[in-house]
């Protein structure tokens, strides 16, 4: 195996910057918003802007992948996306801001496309468990430790849009200077979405829930943590931590989720999630050292996406494997497009709490929509596909997934 992760140390490198950049610009921007004056509305607005350049990216960036090639194209998206980073700190406007989001989300979509399809061809399926589980460690990894960055440099300034370019520069160096061979041309599935939901309506469920709950916390947990007086080191720290304890969730939840029925435990986080979120507007208000641990807890909500995957996967055909783990990530995005938008406008009504209010209605819902439905969408659980904790960044994850080799399923990469 140690063999294996030298091939594509690369890969793995570029992805650790790559998601250390996006984790800082992400709360820089709503933090630098927020310090500037901005609404809620008008913050959730902006930051909602970048789920909308994934979706747009998922159709946008297949064809110039297939055209010039992944090292081409991984350099050229990823240039884009340094200069959208120093743009950032160029003018500082909310609404030039959020053109330059729907550009970011765009381009780190083509970059994850790159990496994902690169590791998908390159690995025998026997690592690909493995070496999925490394990369989403550090899809999470990264992303928390970008938060920590907050504390270089005065985030009213322009060090840290500096930073934040830098650090998503050098993802382009290992990719840049790898003997690898370039991949074959990426094929992402095209798929009828009235048709997809209809095969897998509860997981089609999950997913947007996980988009609302998961881009609602990236957008404004740092505007949260500034509204209730946290200092900036310590709205890093609040957000650092629930992002590692989402990795920490994936084991125990996907063991859980093995071993008995999909939609009880689908079921169970939303209604865990709502418990939390409650319990952190409720309790968190005290002091810091109650907030923490609560926050901790919170990350359960990023186990909700990969159950949703693994309850699809298992009442589908194995042709339809691909289309619909790509169609979920859709569906994550739209979630995420509104996601910021709604819980801004229950902030503004409610004060700084009203975020985790949003979220508890949400995790509720999911909860007893799943609850209702476990009982006329009934699955054996012997015959459930093995959980894996999938990251949220492209189509092309959905052909990484290694349960399509365990069902025996041959994706089109395999064919090339």
């Amino acid at each position: 195996m140690l063999n294996i992760i030298k091939s594509f140390l690369a890969l793995l490198i570029a992805t650790t910057f790559l998601t250390m950049g996006i984790g800082l610009l992400n709360s820089l921007l709503s933090i630098n918003m927020r310090l500037q004056g901005s609404g809620n509305q008008t913050i959730g607005l902006v930051m909602s802007c970048n789920y909308l350049g994934i979706i747009i990216g998922i159709y946008f960036c297949q064809p110039i992948i297939q055209h010039v090639g992944h090292i081409r194209a991984f350099a050229a998206f990823g240039a884009v996306v340094t200069a959208i980073s120093l743009l950032h700190g160029l003018y500082m406007s909310p609404w030039f801001w959020a053109g330059l989001r729907i550009g970011f989300g765009l381009c780190v979509t083509g970059l994850f496309m790159v990496i994902e399809s690169w590791l998908n061809e390159k690995v025998e399926p026997v690592f690909r468990g493995r070496l999925l589980s490394i990369y989403m460690i550090l899809v999470y990894f990264g992303l928390g430790s970008g938060q920590l960055l907050l504390n270089l440099s005065d985030v009213q300034g322009k060090n840290l849009f500096m930073i934040a370019a830098i650090v998503s520069a050098v993802c382009l160096v290992p990719i840049s200077i790898t003997r690898a061979v370039n991949p074959q041309p990426l094929k992402v599935p095209r798929y009828n979405m009235v048709k997809l939901f209809q095969l897998a309506p509860l997981s089609m469920v999950g997913s947007f829930t996980a988009g609302l709950i998961n881009s609602s916390f990236y957008a404004l947990g740092p505007i949260f943590g500034l509204d209730i007086g946290l200092q900036v080191s310590q709205v890093s720290l609040f957000m650092s931590i629930t992002v590692w304890a989402g990795l920490l969730f994936q084991y125990p939840v996907g063991l859980l989720s093995d071993r008995l029925d999909r939609l009880t435990v689908l079921s169970a986080q939303g209604f865990l999630v709502a418990a939390v979120s409650l319990g952190i507007a409720m309790l968190g208000r005290s002091n810091l050292g109650t907030l923490l641990p609560m926050t901790a807890c919170f990350g359960v909500v990023f186990t909700i996406y990969p159950v949703s995957m693994a309850r699809a996967q298992d009442n589908i055909e194995k042709q339809d494997i691909v289309p619909v783990s790509a169609a979920l990530i859709l569906f994550f995005g739209i979630g995420a497009c509104f996601g910021p938008v709604t819980s801004s406008l229950i902030i503004s009504k409610v004060g700084p709490w009203g975020l985790y209010y949003f979220t508890a209605a949400c995790g509720g819902t999911l909860g007893v929509v799943a609850w209702i439905y476990r009982h006329k969408l009934p699955s054996n659980v012997e015959d459930q596909v093995a959980f894996v904790p999938i990251p949220r960044t492209s189509p092309v994850v959905s052909h990484f997934d290694p349960r399509g080799e365990a069902e025996g399923f041959s994706n089109d990469n395999d064919d090339n």
